[in-house]
């Protein structure tokens, strides 16, 4: 029951937003939405919602491109029937009007993360981002460095 109240409001907001333009919206709130609908998109599965959120030139620290990028998602997503996140967002930078770097903390499960303090008990990976994004039509993942991170840092 709470599962489907959180994804009709996940739902209800994302109209809210769609319903308003982007150009109405501050860099940073866009940036927001671009952060939730990634959420979104890796929580149902759907590669294809998350291919939309990644530029055409991406490279990340450890050599992958969007299609090898793409790839990896479609096996974890294999290996992991039920994908659920928790996070935090550190921070956003704007280096320049179309370039921002977000800080972002991930906690990834097989159970719903209702919050930080149930991570310990759900055995959650945990995630420390920096994420570059470039705005073209829309903000765009162009680089992405990653490492473990740990409980304490999500609190």
């Amino acid at each position: 029951m709470i599962r489907k109240v959180l994804i009709f409001g996940m739902l209800c907001i994302t109209m809210l937003f769609q319903a308003c333009s982007n150009d109405e919206l501050s860099r940073e709130d866009q940036i927001k939405l671009t952060i939730e609908s990634g959420i979104k998109a890796a929580e149902n599965r759907s590669i294809s919602d998350l291919a939309e959120l990644i530029d055409e030139n991406y490279l990340d620290q450890k050599g992958l491109n969007k299609e090898r990028l793409t790839k990896l998602v479609r096996l974890y997503f294999f290996r992991h029937k039920n994908i659920y996140l928790f996070t935090k967002l550190d921070g956003i930078e704007f280096l320049a009007d179309n370039e921002a770097l977000v800080t972002l903390r991930v906690a990834m499960a097989g159970s719903v993360i209702s919050d930080p303090s149930r991570l310990s008990s759900l055995r959650a990976k945990i995630y420390q981002f920096e994420l570059e994004l470039v705005k073209k039509d829309a903000w765009l993942l162009k680089r992405a460095k990653w490492q473990d991170a740990s409980l304490s840092d999500m609190k």
